[in-house]
């Protein structure tokens, strides 16, 4: 900021839009800088070009000794080099100022500030009047030290119960979910690990299981050592934006960030407190010295008031952004800081991302509101809010360790400056406050460049856009079936960098926030498969798709034999169809299968098959990892019909059967010929001349051999034996045609 640009701001801005002084009389002794004989001011030097120096006009009618800020000249900004750069030039201007006025006690300085060059100095107008110090060497304005307040930035839910419970669900809450928190502490794997978040507020409650207060300072004038709740607002604040889950509900957007808390709203006369543009300062100044990642004000003066602008201003130099309550006064108005360009400024938005009538929004023209005080580099017109944040019942701490409910931009605010924490705590390089808010306003979704600024915070969309990021897509099916595996788990891994997700129902997935040109190992596991990897290196900004196949876990092996000769069959076909597809064996050895890659910890259907031989099933369960064995007895699909005569064609009852196979396994029938002379014997049809021998009382030892047996055909045989009725077992074939059931049954001829 240039040189008297404070004094421009308070000679061109409208008296009506300033805030009325704040008398404060018998603050804590400072130290005089000098005296003089006569009391008065007239041996203070003056420059002769004091006529330019503003005083403001809410001072005019000052009398008494009244405290004031006393604005000093300051370098360019470009000029600075770092916080040590600027607190020298602050030192030296403080050395000229205590110089100018040493010659006359009626100058007492109270404070020295640095991000902004000021003193506030308590002065005895009686003795030293205004216009006076006004003409002092290196003075460029005198301002009052305003009164800033919590209270004229929220609405508060008459229905709060301080001792109430965030929730009972579990989980984030709606606001959370409103900014997709939960996907951004999932892909991005932070919580606001590493980052900072300074709430300027009213004092917190440092006992409240839901609040960690990592580092505590109280401006007030009676300053307590330990954290301390002045009123709820503080409390209330700190929660939305670093609040644990204690309750059972998440309520915090960067819980594991570090809350940084100064008590800077300290003065309290009834249910809330206010503080003033000094303790302010004093605040902003300790957040930028510990390097705060973010501030939090939410805060406000009525109006435009620019008295925090340099030290705002140069505390986002510094790094450390501020990010800044719109107001609650409706559309058409703004407070301070809120209003500044220099803070980003949030609105509130209810449940369905309507912007609530109290928000504060406003479109301001610089040269108008501003005039020349004004920054070279702000635009000539800019929009308030910047975005907007989750503002309308939102539950959080409450001092005493209780919840409660308030609605407000005092609760976007801190949902912004968590969302900051964790656009930083996610982003390797550490972040400007102008590259920060730009992440965070050119990712933001629904905006209308009026009430509801730039859109609804997207933490995940800013954490990409202000991070060099990867992803790494791709599916995982099952090998043998091709099937999409639903919920199966993927990591990507390099180094100690982990990242992990599930596919989703079409065995799709997608790993974002990788960093890029990294070289990681991609694996995918599921219950009852065994897991796969492959290695990718996607480029920064860029993407690379791996597609993993999973293979069961389980095996089934297979035994077909068949039924009545005990062979085993070597032509069946085996299969087991479970919730994921069909897996089909292949032969092993002699009527043995085995069907791999099945899926453990599941039922599947067994199918067998052979040519000649009926198909079989029957239901297995596979465990994970496991060999799971069946057996199976193959029954034949065909008939023999086998009819034992004697050589005069009589039928022969109780005549035993032996067939016997091309193979030469035989099989004996546990039954014996009926009274005619018949029975029934199942064999494969697979084509195969089958031998079939009878004996009995009546018979003699007979053998005849049968024609081809078709596949589900019904065949006779008759034996009997040779009309010239010689001893001994037949020689010879004596029947070999069968015929289809269908269309009747022929009798073999004799032979």
């Amino acid at each position: 900021m240039s040189p008297g640009s404070v004094a421009d701001r308070l000679a061109t801005r409208p008296r009506a839009v300033l805030l009325a002084l704040v008398l404060v009389v018998g603050l804590v002794p400072g130290t005089a800088v000098g005296t003089t004989a006569d009391g008065v001011g007239t041996d203070v030097e003056v420059d002769d070009t004091a006529a330019e120096v503003s005083i403001d006009p809410a001072l005019e009618d000052a009398e008494g000794e009244v405290t004031v800020f006393v604005h000093l000249e300051s370098p360019p900004p470009d000029s600075i080099d770092g916080l040590a750069d600027r607190k020298a030039h602050a030192e030296a201007s403080h050395e000229r100022f205590a110089r100018e006025v040493a010659s006359n006690d009626a100058v007492t300085v109270e404070r020295e500030f640095w991000l902004t060059t000021a003193v506030v100095a308590t002065v005895d107008t009686d003795r030293m009047d205004l216009e006076t110090l006004a003409r002092a060497d290196g003075v460029t304005a005198i301002s009052a030290n305003e009164a800033v307040s919590g209270a004229t930035d929220r609405a508060v839910d008459a229905d709060a119960d301080v001792d109430g419970e965030a929730s009972g669900s579990d989980g984030p809450s709606a606001g959370l979910e409103q900014l997709n928190v939960p996907e951004a502490w999932d892909t991005y794997r932070t919580r606001g690990e590493g980052t900072s978040v300074a709430v300027l507020d009213s004092g917190v409650d440092g006992d409240h299981p839901d609040l960690d207060v990592a580092e505590w300072r109280d401006f007030g004038d009676d300053p307590s050592d330990e954290p301390i709740a002045y009123d709820d607002h503080g409390t209330h604040v700190s929660g939305v934006a670093v609040g644990g889950n204690e309750s059972g509900t998440q309520i915090g957007v960067a819980p594991d960030a570090d809350l940084y808390h100064g008590a800077v709203m300290t003065h309290c006369g009834g249910e809330d407190c206010v503080g003033y543009q000094r303790d302010i300062i004093a605040g902003l100044e300790w957040a930028v010295e510990e390097d705060a990642d973010v501030i939090v004000l939410s805060l406000g003066i009525e109006g435009y008031n620019a008295g925090l602008l340099e030290a705002i201003e140069n505390a986002n130099d510094a790094g450390t952004p501020v990010v800044s309550s719109a107001g609650n006064q409706g559309a058409g108005t703004s407070t301070s800081p809120g209003n500044l360009h220099a803070t980003t400024s949030v609105g509130a938005v209810n449940g369905e991302g309507t912007v609530p009538e109290f928000s504060s929004s406003e479109e301001i023209e610089t040269a108008e509101t501003w005039g020349s005080g004004a920054p070279d580099h702000w635009p000539g017109s800019y929009a308030v809010p910047t975005l907007v944040a989750p503002g309308v019942d939102v539950t959080s701490t409450a001092p005493g360790g209780g919840y409660t409910t308030k609605s407000g931009t005092s609760m976007a605010a801190p949902a912004a400056g968590g969302a900051a924490a964790l656009v930083q705590s996610a982003t390797a390089t550490t972040l400007g406050a102008a590259e920060l808010e730009a992440a965070l306003v050119e990712t933001a979704v629904g905006g209308d460049g009026q009430r509801g600024g730039h859109g609804i915070i997207d933490v995940p969309a800013a954490i990409e856009r202000a991070g060099s990021y990867s992803t790494i897509e791709g599916t995982v099916t099952d090998t043998v079936t091709g099937t999409s595996l639903e919920r199966a788990t993927v990591t990507a891994i390099a180094g100690d960098a982990r990242h992990e997700t599930t596919t989703d129902s079409d065995g799709a997935f997608e790993l974002e926030g990788l960093e890029g040109d990294r070289e990681y190992e991609v694996a995918a596991e599921d219950a009852g498969y065994e897991s796969a990897s492959e290695t990718a290196s996607p480029p920064t900004d860029g993407s690379a798709t791996v597609d993993l196949s999973l293979a069961g876990s389980g095996t089934i092996g297979v035994g077909l034999a068949d039924e009545r000769f005990g062979a085993p069959v070597d032509d069946g076909t085996v299969a087991a169809t479970g919730p994921t597809g069909t897996y089909p064996g292949e032969r092993t050895d002699d009527g043995h299968y085995r069907i791999d890659d099945v899926p453990g910890g599941e039922e599947y259907a067994l199918e067998v098959d052979a040519p000649g031989r009926l198909a079989d099933e029957r239901t297995v369960a596979v465990a994970d990892s496991d060999t799971r064995t069946e057996a199976f007895d193959m029954r034949g699909d065909s008939t023999l019909e086998i009819v034992v005569e004697t050589a005069d064609g009589n039928p022969v009852e109780n005549a035993s059967v032996v067939v016997e196979s091309k193979s030469g396994a035989t099989f004996e029938p546990d039954g014996r010929t009926a009274a005619d002379g018949t029975l029934e014997v199942t064999v494969p049809g697979s084509g195969e001349r089958y031998t079939v021998t009878a004996s009995g009382s009546a018979l003699e030892t007979t053998t005849v051999e049968t024609g081809p047996v078709d596949e589900g055909t019904t065949e006779t045989v008759v034996v009997a034996p040779s009309e010239s009725g010689s001893a001994g077992p037949s020689p010879f074939v004596l029947a070999a045609v069968g015929v289809l059931v269908a269309v009747g049954v022929a009798r073999l001829a004799r032979s």
